[in-house]
């Protein structure tokens, strides 16, 4: 299982023009996998804080019954991140540069690989 979903992490960071990383992390900030192309920093502190993120907006989500989450894309100067909730316990990001990226081509590779990982994780 846990093979299965690097290898899914690892295709789409690769398949990413300008990916520095891509992170299958648990509503509790907790890494589950994730796959660096050109990062330079800790990614597991990217993933914590990323998931306050989340977890601020499904509260959010939940106190104005806006129903599902789909994505979440959040521009910095830095970088480009794009997060799609995978299921009510996790989600996968990726981590974009901030130019000469692609985040198009994230977006649909985010979101086919979402829905492997899913099936991976809540089999049915």
């Amino acid at each position: 299982m846990a093979e299965d979903i690097q290898e899914e992490v690892k295709k789409i960071a690769e398949k990413i023009p300008g990916c520095r990383y891509v992170s299958l992390v648990g509503y509790d900030g907790i890494t589950v996998v994730q796959h660096a192309i050109d990062a330079d920093f800790d990614i597991s502190l990217y993933d914590a804080e990323l998931s306050s993120i989340m977890l601020s907006s499904k509260e959010v989500r939940n106190s104005l019954d806006l129903g599902n989450e789909k994505e979440l894309i959040w521009l910095t100067d830095n970088s480009f991140f794009i997060v799609h909730p995978v299921g009510e316990d996790f989600f996968i990001y990726c981590c974009l540069k901030s130019a000469g990226s692609n985040p198009g081509v994230a977006r649909i590779e985010l979101n086919k690989a979402k829905d492997a990982i899913r099936r991976i994780i809540y089999p049915d």
